[in-house]
């Protein structure tokens, strides 16, 4: 199994408070997470402040573009990849992002990981493009995926579609991997099925093991109605934890996280017991020993690269909690 950091991009307000963290302190996040031996970068992306967001927070939370940001580490780090999760794709012009990524994956030598999704909130997609409210961000989703390929392996591109369309257009340089592989978020069952047809791998976040299994067999649906092969598709997990010396404070740890603010407002209808049980049933909590072995379970149905957002107030916190995974919890799943 291999572990990424929740690097923070655009995750004040979402995960972590306002304000979190300071430009200067990204380099020395990702060269220790290099250090320790992580595999992974994990950056996410929203454009604006999702009002559920926007409820819990008296100031605007900072959003970094993930993609300028990882321009930023690629030359301090050697061997960290770096993880889009997940872009939203269809906020996106095709072709400058198509430029972009290609650019990145040069400059780092193929350590660019692209996920992708149509953004958990439509009122963010509907903002940014309120001329397209009411629009199938599925569809979009699966022409920029498409788009995105043949500008990838054509030497001149074009594209014809509902959403997305150009004429002839040539990309160069290309990525350095070939095929640059494009992995999709997705929970529900069409969009499960839409990564089985069109991806190269699932990233999936804050699901009980069972429901991994589920998401798998829907996988291969959709791979099945392609006519391809599911096990060549990827998995790719990400959780969310809460450490401490045992659960009572891996619980006093939670409840003062922005993390669980976002989720009660979010999850009004529920109490707080609730949301906390579902967070414990889909996530890590509680000691290093504790959180090993909730990870074996999550190993077993078939995660194998996980990225970890860790909960904390400050980025020292992060870097502590890095140190302390890397150390107690990393060992035990060095094969």
């Amino acid at each position: 199994m291999r572990f990424g950091v929740g690097f923070p991009t655009c995750r004040e307000g979402v995960a972590y408070p306002v304000p979190y963290v300071r430009p200067p302190e990204f380099p020395t996040i990702a060269r220790r997470a290099e250090e320790l031996g992580y595999y992974s970068l994990w950056g996410n992306d929203h454009f604006t402040t999702p009002s559920v967001i926007q409820a819990t927070q008296a100031e605007p939370p900072n959003f970094y573009e993930p993609l300028i940001t990882y321009a930023s580490l690629i030359p301090l780090t050697r061997s960290l990849r770096f993880v889009v999760s997940v872009l939203v794709l269809p906020q996106r012009e095709v072709i400058l992002l198509a430029r972009q990524l290609a650019t990145l994956d040069v400059l780092s030598g193929g350590r660019i990981v692209l996920g992708v999704g149509i953004g958990a909130y439509r009122e963010e997609f509907e903002a940014v493009h309120p001329e397209r409210r009411g629009a199938n961000r599925g569809r979009m989703l699966e022409e920029g995926v498409q788009a995105l390929r043949i500008l990838f392996s054509c030497r001149r591109a074009h594209f014809d579609g509902e959403y997305v369309r150009f004429g002839e257009v040539e990309l160069a340089p290309k990525p350095a991997q070939d095929p640059f592989p494009i992995h999709i978020s997705a929970h529900g069952t069409a969009a499960l099925r839409r990564a089985g047809r069109i991806a190269d791998g699932l990233i999936i976040a804050g699901v009980r093991p069972a429901q991994i299994a589920e998401a798998t067999r829907e996988l291969e649906v959709g791979a099945a109605e392609s006519g391809r092969d599911a096990a060549s598709l990827s998995l790719h997990v990400q959780l969310w934890l809460s450490f401490g010396r045992g659960q009572a404070e891996a619980e006093m740890k939670l409840r003062r996280s922005q993390h669980f603010r976002r989720l009660v407002a979010n999850h009004s209808e529920h109490s707080e017991a609730a949301v906390i049980a579902d967070f414990r049933a889909g996530n890590l909590f509680g000691s290093p020993e504790e959180v090993a072995d909730q990870l074996r379970v999550f190993e077993q149905a078939g995660a194998a690269h996980v990225g970890i957002v860790f909960l904390g107030q400050t980025t020292d916190e992060l870097l502590s909690d890095m140190s302390l995974f890397a150390e107690r919890v990393m060992p035990a799943f060095v094969s």
